[in-house]
């Protein structure tokens, strides 16, 4: 065997080692985080800022039991664990609440829909 063959299987063994070589496992903590922030990301992107014009504007009492879900369109989309909170929503955004969510909000907001999602924590 000559010396240019020897270095052409030293290639080739080389090759078919990287190969057969399997990948480490990946165990640190940003397999689990990574599709958090892509969904925190979307979030953000889908409330368009309105979160802290809202934050800013609702009462004490009902910030602890509304989440802002989405601001599409002109139409902020609010949930609330249980009727009774929708309905004090309502009379909230009736009493001047969505002049001051408005007046502190990035974008226009042209109506407020508030869902009963009941949580499961």
């Amino acid at each position: 065997m000559t010396d240019r063959d020897l270095q052409h299987a030293a290639v080739s063994l080389e090759r078919l080692r990287e190969h057969r070589v399997r990948p480490e496992l990946d165990r640190s903590i940003g397999a689990v985080i990574e599709p958090m922030r892509k969904d925190l990301g979307t979030r953000f992107r889908q409330t368009g800022g309105i979160v802290d014009a809202w934050r800013a504007a609702v009462p004490d009492q009902l910030l602890a039991r509304t989440t802002v879900r989405s601001f599409r369109r002109g139409v902020l989309t609010i949930e609330t664990p249980d009727t009774s909170t929708r309905f004090l929503v309502h009379q909230w955004l009736r009493g001047d609440g969505l002049r001051m969510v408005s007046s502190c909000a990035p974008a226009t907001i042209n109506n407020v829909v508030v869902k009963v999602v009941p949580r499961t924590d």
